[in-house]
């Protein structure tokens, strides 16, 4: 089969983004293959129980096809769907979970109302944090991202889902560190300094947080990094943090320490204000946030009587936002300066019926049982690995009213729909998109106690 040249039909969209025919009831994977397409494909990988191919010809094209407005779209590995026109886009998102639960639910796929995806009025320049490898182009420092399934990098210029905030600062920290002639890590021949680049910069307040990563502290180049600072009135700080490991697949693995400037930027959310560490997890596309907590509370349905639950609740971003709808609020996170954080913003914007706590969660849990909290609502935004079966098990036995599940990974979310069903009736998911132009999809779904 390998090298075969096929006639396939695309059928449906991977969660990659890539294009799904059956050649003798086998997966193909084709990138760049639309839903609905004939095309002829060359075989370039056959496993098992799938195999891979790239399109030669397309017999029928998708009149959802559209031209990519990125020039490094096709070889940059950051997008996926640029090819689709959008609201295509959000219809494949909303299949993917219509798909998933199609392969992992155990209870009755009928009964579940999966409602039509939320977009964006305008899908481009929305993530407000970016966070690059750095190379020599030449005598001209650069970035870039890598392409899809390799370590080689694709030299970027400017990204089109980034903010124009952070596309300037980039641009100008660029411009700066070649005229400076710094030292560039280079992982073929393992020499140089600088490795990457991360900026977080937040248009509504028009601030701009500078993280470099680096292989070791050198004196001359901490300068030069220190002094970036001066660049521009919108660079509010300048951190760094020392990554030794060319190995590593993880950006930042030791501490990040302050070069100069403030130790957090100011954001803000509807009417919160937050202010974020180089280091706090913070929703990547700011105007889509709203939406998104809006869609919460809307499950919610406050009547200014409960009393929330937050879990995994990070800087507070969610319980915060519900607040002042509620009686009152306790969230809990393992990461103890995320905590800080969100008792800190509590306090920032007055809202005195919010407490925040770090620990484990199933311990906190009992702790608050304890005290005799019963909260009438759960929202829970876990990590892509989804709940722990133990917390499952601690809210189907306490009989919480209702929770509010809010995922970024619609599989992990169906395995613990799978544990929950047994006591909570799934009123409606509601998926939304977080970040167009990719193939990622986020949902908000609401369960009420049987």
């Amino acid at each position: 089969m390998e090298n075969q040249k096929l006639l396939l039909t695309i059928k449906r969209m991977g969660i990659n983004g890539e294009g799904i025919a059956y050649y003798k009831r086998k997966a193909v994977f084709i990138p760049y293959a639309i839903p609905g397409e004939i095309v002829e494909a060359k075989i370039t990988q056959q496993k098992d129980n799938y195999a891979c191919g790239e399109v030669t010809h397309y017999k029928k094209m998708s009149e959802y096809r559209v031209k990519p407005r990125c020039e490094y779209y096709g070889r940059c590995g950051g997008c996926q769907l640029q090819h689709m026109a959008y609201p295509f886009q959000l219809e494949q998102k909303q299949n993917i979970v219509i798909e998933t639960i199609d392969r992992y639910y155990e209870g009755k796929k009928d009964k579940l109302e999966i409602r039509e995806c939320i977009g964006m009025d305008y899908p481009w320049e929305y993530r407000n944090k970016t966070q690059l490898p750095t190379r020599h182009d030449g005598d001209k420092v650069v970035v870039g991202m890598y392409e899809l399934d390799s370590n080689r990098l694709v030299y970027i210029d400017k990204c089109l889902i980034e903010n124009k905030l952070i596309s300037e600062i980039m641009s100008i920290i660029l411009d700066y560190l070649t005229k400076a002639s710094i030292n560039v890590y280079n992982p073929r021949f393992h020499q140089g300094n600088l490795r990457y680049i991360v900026i977080r910069g937040f248009e509504e307040t028009n601030e701009v947080q500078v993280t470099y990563v680096v292989m070791k502290e050198e004196q001359r180049l901490m300068k030069i990094l220190k002094e970036s600072i001066k660049l521009d009135h919108r660079i509010k700080s300048i951190h760094y943090s020392v990554n030794d490991d060319p190995k590593s697949i993880e950006i930042i693995t030791n501490k990040i320490e302050k070069l100069d400037g403030e130790d957090q930027i100011d954001g803000k959310l509807g009417d919160l204000e937050f202010s974020i560490s180089p280091n706090a997890f913070f929703q990547l596309n700011s105007k889509q946030t709203n939406v998104l907590y809006d869609e919460v509370i809307n499950a919610l349905e406050p009547t200014g009587n409960e009393k929330v639950l937050d879990l995994y609740c990070g800087i507070g971003s969610i319980g915060l936002y519900v607040a002042n709808k509620v009686k009152e609020v306790r969230g809990i996170d393992i990461n103890q300066e995320s905590i800080t954080n969100a008792n800190q913003f509590a306090l920032n914007n007055g809202l005195n019926n919010a407490k925040f706590y770090a620990g484990n969660i199933l311990k906190q849990l009992e702790k608050f049982d304890k005290e005799g909290f019963i909260p009438d609502v759960v929202v829970v935004d876990p990590p892509r690995r989804g709940v722990e079966l133990q917390v499952i098990n601690y809210l189907q036995k306490k009989k919480v009213k209702k929770i509010i599940y809010v995922s970024c990974n619609p599989s992990t979310f169906v395995k613990n729909l799978n544990h929950l069903q047994k006591e909570y009736a799934v009123k409606y998911i509601q998926p939304l998109d977080m970040f167009p132009q990719t193939s990622n999809v986020e949902l908000v779904s609401k369960l009420i106690l049987k």
